[in-house]
């Protein structure tokens, strides 16, 4: 293999590899981390979400979370350019991990700043920013998940088609 030949097989596993990585991290918040929120405080909960989202901006999770769909959009590119056999499925991988992005931009995003605005000295304040967060948080966020774990599965597969 050389040339474009080599670097579809290359991108398609570091995007599958990427997007598994991303897909863990929404795992670990649906199955432990939010549902142990649920179960505190109102101000615990808003408390830890916005420690959290301040401190996930950093350069690991930036990596992963815009290097999951840019290089799955590289790998597709190249894929159907060199018109790799795997082509499609790591074009509906690209497609599922900007899908992800999207839905973070679109929904997580704006809810996480609404929440970050929370003056945790006014208890009527802080149950207000819970009940206008966590639910739609949490949907958007299994969602996201979802998509990008079905985004790893194309990735990762598509070298098997």
């Amino acid at each position: 293999m050389t040339g474009m030949t080599t670097l579809v097989p290359a991108a398609t596993l570091l995007a599958g590899v990427l997007s598994a990585l991303l897909a863990g991290l929404y795992l670990a918040f649906s199955l432990a981390i939010m549902p142990s929120l649920a179960r505190l405080a109102d101000l615990v909960l808003v408390a830890v979400m916005q420690t959290v989202n301040r401190v996930i901006v950093r350069p690991g999770f930036v990596v992963l979370f815009l290097g999951a769909p840019l290089v799955a959009v590289a790998a597709a590119v190249s894929a159907l350019v060199a018109g790799a056999p795997a082509g499609i499925a790591v074009l509906v991988g690209a497609l599922l991990q900007i899908a992800s992005l999207v839905i973070t931009a679109v929904v997580n995003i704006p809810l996480n700043t609404a929440l970050d605005r929370a003056d945790p000295d006014d208890v009527t304040d802080v149950a207000r920013a819970r009940e206008a967060f966590e639910r739609p948080w949490v949907r958007a966020h299994g969602l996201r998940t979802v998509v990008t774990v079905l985004g790893a599965v194309a990735l990762l597969a598509a070298p098997l088609l």
